[in-house]
This record gives structure tokens, C-alpha cells and sequence, in this order.
């Protein structure tokens, strides 16, 4: 054996092979005294019990290198879906139903080609409308109740009166395209129904009811997150096509209202 093998033997060998090897020595020497026996047995235990500990400890302390690179890959790749809202060419305030009053400038052209104006917006009556906003578009209802005071008499066929009174019930659709952050625009197009008649009259033979289409544009604007400033001119027109063969009482209408909607999200 070459100088220095023992020393690399001894470096190989683990510490219960030594305590074995240990052993062997005492027997061969023939010391079998059962003292030296228990003390050995004592010594096989100790080393069994104190490396069985450190060897679980050093494993439960120290994770591996795979189970970190699964755990941060796994935290990498996790992704939550973003909100409808939040999408590109969907907002929250484009989900949402608006509804309010308006003030108005009237313009209404008789059939006999009388023209009654009034531009006194708290004194001919009130506007109202609801609708339903999706994306950028909508679909709305709108009444135009309007009494106005002519300051003299008008006459209709056999009827007569100084005031005339107009209740519009239209049913539109339009489109709201986007101008700026909070400016929208607004074109519409709808089918009209009214009743009008002179104030006073005893009779329901003077109230006419026709049906007319009506244009509509103007501008949306959200003051706050509620509020909605609408400004609309509406026109419309008598149907030739449904009325029963007599002139219209109301041949064509031209409103001019400012809406104040509450708007509210779905």
C-alpha cells in the first residue's frame, strides 16, 4: 500500500462503517466483555439518532431548484379576465338607462299655413324622454307636451281658439358618436303620434291625431358621472301616406329643447 491510500480510505469511509470496523477489532482482539459490548451498542444508537434529525431538517429547509422554477412560472403565467368595461369599444357610462325634462323653443306650422312660434320656455309646456344607452347607440322615447298662447284667434275648419295645445309621443333610435372625452353628438331618426287641438274646446272633434316621422340631431354632453346635458332640435313631418284624405292640423313641428338627464349605469 502506497503512502497516503489509508488517509483516502478513511476519508471514504462513512462514520457507522468506522464504528463497524471498530467493532471487528474488538472481537478479533477477543474483548468481549460485555461492558465494552453495551458502550459499543450505546455508540451505534447515539450516531443512528443524531443523523437521521439533521439529515430531515436540511431536506425540509432547503427547497429544491425545480420547485422554485414551477412556483415562480406558475405565479408568472396566473392572469385575471379585465372587466366588460374596461374593453376596448365598450365603457361604463355606454351601459345605462338616462331619463329627464326639457325646455323648449316651438315652431309648429298649422295645416292652413298659420305659424304659431313660442320661444318662452317656461310657459309652453314641458318635455320628457327616457332612453336606453348601449355602446353608442340608443333607443328612446320622448313626450312634447306644448300649450301655447298665440295672443289671438286661431281658426281650424269649424273650430277656433287663442291656444293651441300639442302632445308628441315619439318613439326614435340614434347614434351618439364620440367628439371628445365627455362630448358626444347625436343624430336620430323616429316614428311620431300626436294629438293637437285649441285649449278649452268642449268637443273631441277638434283634436286631431296624426302621425308624422321625425329627424333629430344635437349634442350630449356628461357634466358628472349622473348628469347629462342634452341639446336637441327635432323636426317633423305629417305622413301624407296615413292620414285620412283632410288637411293635418299639424303639419310639421320644429322644437329646440335642452335636456338635464339623470343617468344611471347598469
Amino acid at each position: 500500500m502506497k503512502k497516503g491510500e489509508p488517509a483516502r480510505m478513511l476519508d471514504a469511509l462513512t462514520q457507522k462503517d468506522v464504528i463497524f470496523q471498530f467493532c471487528r477489532r474488538i472481537r478479533k482482539a477477543s474483548f468481549l466483555n460485555p461492558n465494552c459490548l453495551k458502550i459499543c451498542f450505546s455508540l451505534i444508537v447515539m450516531q443512528v439518532f443524531l443523523d437521521s434529525p439533521l439529515t430531515t431538517h436540511a431536506q425540509s429547509e432547503t427547497p429544491s431548484a425545480s420547485s422554485m422554477t414551477e412556483s415562480s412560472l406558475m405565479e408568472t403565467r396566473s392572469a385575471f379576465r379585465d372587466p366588460s368595461f374596461l374593453k376596448k369599444g365598450s365603457g361604463l357610462r355606454w351601459q345605462g338607462v338616462f331619463f329627464g325634462v326639457g325646455f323648449r323653443h316651438l315652431h309648429l306650422s298649422l295645416g292652413n299655413g298659420t305659424e304659431v312660434v313660442s320661444n318662452q320656455p317656461d310657459q309652453n309646456g314641458i318635455g320628457f324622454m327616457i332612453g336606453l344607452l348601449q355602446e353608442e347607440y340608443a333607443y328612446e322615447y320622448e313626450r312634447q307636451v306644448s300649450i301655447i298662447d298665440s295672443g289671438k284667434t286661431l281658426s281650424f275648419e269649424q273650430h277656433s281658439g287663442t291656444r293651441i295645445e300639442s302632445i308628441q309621443n315619439t318613439f326614435s333610435f340614434s347614434w351618439y358618436p364620440r367628439l371628445m372625452r365627455d362630448l358626444h353628438g347625436q343624430l336620430g331618426a323616429g316614428l311620431q303620434g300626436s294629438r293637437t287641438g285649441f285649449a278649452g274646446t268642449d268637443s273631441s272633434a277638434g283634436i286631431r291625431s296624426e302621425t308624422a316621422i321625425q329627424l333629430s340631431g344635437g349634442a350630449a354632453y356628461f357634466a358628472t358621472q349622473n348628469l347629462m346635458l342634452h341639446l336637441r332640435i327635432s323636426r317633423s313631418w305629417d305622413l301624407a301616406l296615413i292620414r285620412s284624405g283632410n288637411r293635418p292640423m299639424l303639419e310639421s313641428s320644429l322644437i329646440r329643447s335642452l335636456f338635464l338627464n339623470y343617468y344611471y349605469p347598469l
